[in-house]
């Protein structure tokens, strides 16, 4: 792995991170969950004629879900990366005692 590619993954991991924090505050769960209600309980106030007005809170129903999908997959590449790093780790620890092994 190229000093690059190392540095790469820990932004990742650290990115991920981040967003692990983020999906785990209460607050933030707190502000989605009130905003979905909000567009939901518009949703089904909203007169059947109204087609326009139910596709536009449709359409921000979709916004809101994927901003939380997009954080969520932050959170999942982080992980990966870590555990891609500690691979690494583990791998270039192994193969110096190894070669320290075999020089004595």
């Amino acid at each position: 792995m190229t000093p690059d590619q190392e540095h790469q993954l820990a932004g990742e991991t650290e990115r991920g991170s981040r967003a692990d924090r983020l999906l785990n505050d209460a607050l933030f769960k707190e502000a989605f969950a009130q905003v979905e209600a909000a567009i939901v309980e518009a949703w089904k106030n909203a007169p059947i004629r109204d087609i326009e007005g139910q596709q536009m809170l449709r359409m921000r129903l979709k916004a809101l879900q994927e901003a939380r999908k997009y954080i969520e997959d932050m959170a999942q590449t982080g992980r990966l990366a870590n555990i891609q790093l500690e691979r690494e780790r583990t791998l270039r620890e192994r193969a110096t005692s190894a070669v320290r092994a075999f020089r004595r």
